[in-house]
């Protein structure tokens, strides 16, 4: 697999609704202490999108990292949600994530079968130097979107926006 050449976009900053875990990339690799399975699992089960209010970009679901520790191999939390403007209130049981302005490096998937190109992605992006990815990483708040490519889940295709300094 090999992801396209990161586009350069500035980005406006926006919230987030939705459920979320603390986790961090070792644990993850590890069957019995990965929690973002059961996030996406819930997530879907409860049908959140359809409880979510004030979703500025229906049908578009948002994987946002954020609160980093400190890089990559630190704690970090995990957010399953939707986009809504800043003045929504969220029921019970979830939470509001505010991402402040950035500029991001955005990444493309190849198309194919989720979660593998989720996790072939990131393995990509996680090797690239700097200069590779147009900047040095800034962990202020990195995300995945899943649109309208995402429905056929066997042939999907995602984006990754990746937070870069300056």
């Amino acid at each position: 697999m090999s992801i396209k050449a990161p586009k350069i976009v500035t980005r406006a900053g926006f919230s987030v609704g939705g459920i979320d875990v603390r986790t961090t990339n070792a644990a993850e690799m590890d069957l019995t202490t990965a929690r973002i399975p059961g996030l996406w699992e819930r997530f879907t089960y409860e049908s959140l999108p359809g409880h979510i209010p004030g979703q500025t970009n229906p049908g578009v679901v948002l994987g946002l990292y954020s609160d980093f520790d400190s890089d990559a191999d630190g704690p970090y939390t995990l957010m399953a949600g939707c986009e809504v403007s800043p003045e929504s209130h969220m029921p019970a049981g979830l939470r509001t994530k505010t991402v402040p302005p950035a500029k991001y490096a955005v990444f493309t998937s190849d198309k194919g079968e989720i979660p593998t190109i989720i996790f072939d992605a990131w393995k990509e992006i996680w090797a690239m130097t700097p200069e590779q990815m147009g900047g040095e990483r800034a962990y202020s708040g990195d995300f995945e979107v899943y649109d309208e490519r995402t429905v056929d889940m066997s042939n999907a295709q995602i984006e990754i926006w990746i937070s870069i300094k300056g």
